[in-house]
């Protein structure tokens, strides 16, 4: 199966520090039914997700003006037909996964209301094409692809919620010890839903829950989900720096993706 190719991101642990404090969320008001079960909150896309804070490290993929900017990209410039075969592999797999094309899959050309159908990340695609014709600007991409891609997902708030939707997470696990967090993980899987849980530890204190969804998407691609110390769902994660100082702060899915798409 072809999978989006990408940047490895090197993770160097020496020592890990402590869990950054958590942000307060406010309440989302948004929800959707689903069928024999009790209401279930979703991400909206009309409310930034939260999460702990950035930090002061420049992170490439978080700008918090970038809603705006998408906004006010000139769509105009580009052709009712956008020639992108001639873009870079690692441009043609972003806007693949984006779409929900499975990347062999994705034609050399796109249309562009069909693209603008797609929504937010549609948007995003498109802001990105415009920046220079002939060109992707993957900077831009990748800060709204942090700011659109869980809340277009529309993934359940808390992780209680998702248990809901997607089916309990087993609560036998295995511990492995993980380079990427510098600290032990808790591996709880279910090969049968399609929910593979790893659970980020410190000081014997859960820090945060990753969920990889294995058929969640048209595509065949991964879904990434991600929910704090609380089971609140959120658009980062962290990870140790060299000397035990302040975690980084890196932006899902980007960062996912960059150990788990090849």
């Amino acid at each position: 199966m072809h999978r989006m190719p990408t940047i490895l991101i090197m993770l160097l642990c020496l020592s890990c520090g402590e869990t950054d404090e958590k942000t307060t969320r406010p309440e989302e008001d948004t929800s959707a039914t689903d069928s024999g079960q009790q209401v279930v909150a979703r991400a909206d896309c009309d409310v930034p997700i939260d999460g702990v804070d950035w930090g002061s490290n420049p992170v490439i993929d978080h700008a918090p003006g970038i809603a705006e900017t998408i906004e006010a990209a000139d769509l105009s410039v580009l052709d009712d037909e956008i020639d992108i075969s001639t873009l870079a592999a690692i441009y043609r797999g972003g806007i693949a996964y984006a779409l929900e094309i499975a990347p062999a899959e994705l034609p050399s050309s796109l249309n562009k209301a069909d693209v603008l159908a797609k929504g937010y990340l549609g948007q995003v695609v498109l802001a990105s094409l415009s920046q220079s014709v002939g060109n992707m600007d993957y900077t831009l991409f990748r800060q709204g692809l942090q700011r659109y891609y869980t809340c277009s997902k529309r993934f359940p708030l808390t992780l209680e919620d998702f248990e809901q939707v997607y089916g309990e997470i087993p609560e036998e696990y295995t511990q492995i010890d993980s380079k990427a967090k510098c600290n032990p993980r808790r591996l709880r899987l279910s090969p049968e839903t399609g929910v593979y849980a790893a659970e980020s530890m410190a000081d014997g204190i859960l820090r945060e829950t990753e969920i990889l969804l294995t058929a969640n998407r048209s595509d065949g691609q991964l879904d990434f989900v991600v929910y704090d110390a609380d089971g609140i769902l959120t658009d980062r994660s962290q990870f140790p720096t060299l000397g035990g100082g302040p975690h980084l702060v890196a932006a899902s899915p980007y960062v996912c993706m960059s150990c788990h798409i090849n």
